[in-house]
């Protein structure tokens, strides 16, 4: 009797927070976004029969956490998130994961604005975290059942939203220049460390083993070393992309292709071009967003055919 009253509760509280995200919502692109999500989201779990309005609940409260950074209130929605997650652990980890993932991705704004500059300390320092989280993130995959690497992943992200908030909400904290030491200028804290979650989780949301540590390959490593190798070696640019050099982008396939064979095998060659194509592309949501979402996208495209298992 005690769990229907926390899941009514949990539903009821999804639904003053979509009133409340519905009246701050300024412009239509937004609410475009918001409501395609969530149609997106009852889709999926209606075709994978699982609980739709516990997911739709769960799209909703983790957007509001990703709309309200900076502000107290985000405390709040991350209390509700916790108590959303004690809810949905029993149907699946992956199940957290994927209402995370959409949550998020409903509340980024998609228009993202480059970087103008960065400082070389910035940068490696800010690729050498992203390394060592990739390698974390590869090792728990791999040697932990994938419903208790999911989640850690979970946490990881939740835990990473706490910090992100108490940092923005106090600018001037020393948790704030820590992390701002780590940040590309002219961009907001955290942005780029938002979509890197958002492309861990959409591929940890859909895929296996093998083939999530594939694009964690990608995302994490790949995009590490890219960046090490255009910063320090001077090497051309690309016909099509005067912001990435040949040198990175062959350091991206070649750490793609020698990481994820371990995993996949002959087809690494196949996505490891076409993750390093579309890495070196110069228009993107954000590379490590849409190269996680096209590797997912194509795993279960060549899992439809027989070509890989998940």
């Amino acid at each position: 009797m005690f769990y229907p009253l926390i899941l009514y509760a949990i539903y009821a509280g999804a639904l003053v927070i979509l009133a409340y995200r519905l009246a701050k919502i300024t412009e239509f692109r937004e609410t475009v976004i918001f409501a395609g999500i969530l149609i997106l989201s009852i889709l999926i779990f209606r075709y994978e029969q699982t609980n739709v309005a516990l997911l739709v609940s769960g799209v909703i409260i983790f957007n509001a956490i990703i709309t309200s950074y900076g502000k107290r209130r985000c405390y709040l929605f991350i209390a509700i998130a916790l108590l959303y997650a004690f809810l949905a652990y029993p149907i699946g980890a992956a199940f957290m994961l994927q209402s995370l993932f959409l949550g998020m991705l409903s509340g980024s704004n998609i228009r993202q604005e480059k970087a103008k500059s960065t400082h070389k300390g910035n940068e490696l320092s800010r690729n050498a975290v992203q390394l060592m989280a990739g390698i974390f993130l590869i090792a728990i995959f791999y040697f932990l059942t994938e419903n208790i690497a999911d989640a850690i992943l979970f946490w990881f992200v939740i835990i990473g939203s706490l910090l992100g908030n108490y940092a923005l909400s106090r600018k001037s904290g020393k948790l704030a220049k820590v992390l701002y030491s780590f940040e590309r200028h002219d961009t907001i804290l955290g942005s780029g460390a938002r979509w890197l979650a958002i492309g861990a989780l959409v591929a940890a949301s859909f895929l296996t083993r093998n083939a999530i540590i594939a694009v964690f390959s990608a995302i994490f490593l790949a995009d590490s070393f890219s960046t090490l190798v255009g910063v320090n070696l001077r090497t051309p640019k690309l016909p099509y992309n005067s912001r990435k050099s040949v040198g990175g982008t062959l350091a991206y396939f070649f750490t793609v292709l020698i990481v994820s064979y371990f995993f996949i095998g002959p087809i690494a060659v196949f996505l490891a071009i076409v993750a390093a194509l579309l890495e070196s592309q110069p228009f993107h949501i954000d590379d490590n967003f849409d190269v996680a979402f096209a590797m997912a996208v194509l795993f279960i495209v060549l899992a439809y055919f027989g070509i890989v298992a998940l």
